[in-house]
């Protein structure tokens, strides 16, 4: 009896909802909620606990590994300009939706210069897409690779 009361109230919990900021640590982990306290230890760990519009933040120089930007945020590797090594893989690929804004700031991005056909940042999709203050080297196509199914804006200011 105790069983069948006990259900509804476990049926009945929340799901966990997005932080609209968070962080990620070269000895970070990514089963961590990625806060500021426990953060994750990859861009693409990161990105599924935050929300749509939120940040994530990087707290030291680690790499940080590839990443697909599915939704609205910024990504800010702050004054340590935290690293995207991407060796055989694009370093970035945004296909967000046709009204989300992607911020990509303080990035270091590298593709480690060892396999054909890469890039750094590929934009396939989204609204407007900012590059700022980022290094990209090290890939044999392009730097960025501006590619959209549809008509958006893209800014790149201070990269190299």
């Amino acid at each position: 009896m105790l069983a069948l009361l006990a259900f509804p109230l476990l049926a009945a919990t929340p799901a966990a909802a997005q932080a609209t900021r968070t962080w990620v640590s070269g000895v970070g982990d990514d089963v961590n909620p990625c806060s500021r306290t426990a953060p994750c230890k990859t861009f693409a760990g990161a990105i599924s606990k935050t929300a749509a519009g939120g940040e994530i933040d990087a707290l030291d120089p680690g790499g940080f590994g590839a990443v697909t930007i599915t939704k609205g945020m910024t990504i800010d590797g702050g004054p340590n300009a935290g690293g995207i090594l991407s060796s055989g893989v694009q370093g970035v690929i945004i296909n967000a939706g046709s009204n989300d804004v992607i911020t990509l700031r303080n990035l270091a991005i590298n593709g480690a210069g060892t396999t054909l056909g890469t890039n750094g940042v590929r934009i396939i999709g989204g609204r407007s897409v900012l590059i700022e203050n980022c290094k990209i080297y090290y890939y044999s196509n392009n730097g960025i690779d501006f590619e959209p199914v549809g008509g958006m804006n893209v800014m790149v200011v201070n990269t190299t």
